[in-house]
């Protein structure tokens, strides 16, 4: 489900985004008056040195347990809901088809009654698959939900030692990043440690 996906990806990258904001948030508030005074006097101070890694969106998706575990259940719902929906058409067509195989015999009585009731059963039937999708709009939401905060809470923990400035993300068709040095590829350890997080709670 390539919507799904793309929306678990989406959320990959507003995570990175929350990281960026608590780490120049916490650099704002550890930096002293004194210090911020003495580099407003000496403008020609280089500039320290910034740290910088990036993660590929893709290769999460491919490789993060949890994130493949919740994408296969919504498309397991949505390839159920697609099932019942299409049974309760094909049974709805095969009445109708049953019914008209009477021919001559129907009386227009009957034949009126039959397409009201055909009527209201399709009309059930919409209003059924209407359900069934928001309720499957609802898991996909929860979904991502979930995935989102345990990339916040693992982003958070990770950078606690590693302190990087920026992460970035890219992603193929639509990278973030035109020119990348694999050198700063941390995705390998980002994905290990999720997947060592996530084994954490499926023990729990």
């Amino acid at each position: 489900m390539k919507g799904f996906q793309s929306i678990l990806l989406y959320v990959v990258t507003a995570a990175v985004a929350v990281l960026f904001v608590l780490h120049f948030t916490a650099g704002k508030k550890s930096s002293s008056p004194a210090s911020d005074k003495k580099e407003a006097k000496d403008p020609n101070d280089s500039a320290r040195h910034i740290k910088v890694a990036y993660i590929d969106l893709d290769t999460i998706q491919k490789y993060y347990e949890f994130f493949k575990l919740k994408n296969n259940e919504i498309e397991s719902d949505k390839q159920r809901i697609d099932n019942q929906i299409q049974s309760d058409l094909s049974k709805l067509e095969n009445d109708r088809v049953a019914f008209l195989k009477r021919g001559q015999s129907i009386t227009q009585q009957e034949a009126e009654a039959f397409q009201q009731e055909y009527q209201s059963r399709y009309q059930q039937i919409g209003q059924r698959q209407q359900t069934l999708q928001n309720q499957h709009l609802d898991r996909q939401a929860k979904a991502i939900d979930d995935i989102q905060k345990r990339i916040n809470l693992f982003l958070q923990g990770y950078n606690q030692s590693k302190r990087y400035d920026f992460i970035f993300s890219t992603q193929e068709g639509n990278p973030t990043l035109y020119y990348k040095d694999s050198a700063f590829n941390i995705t390998a350890d980002v994905i290990k440690g999720l997947n060592e997080e996530y084994k954490k709670t499926k023990k729990q």
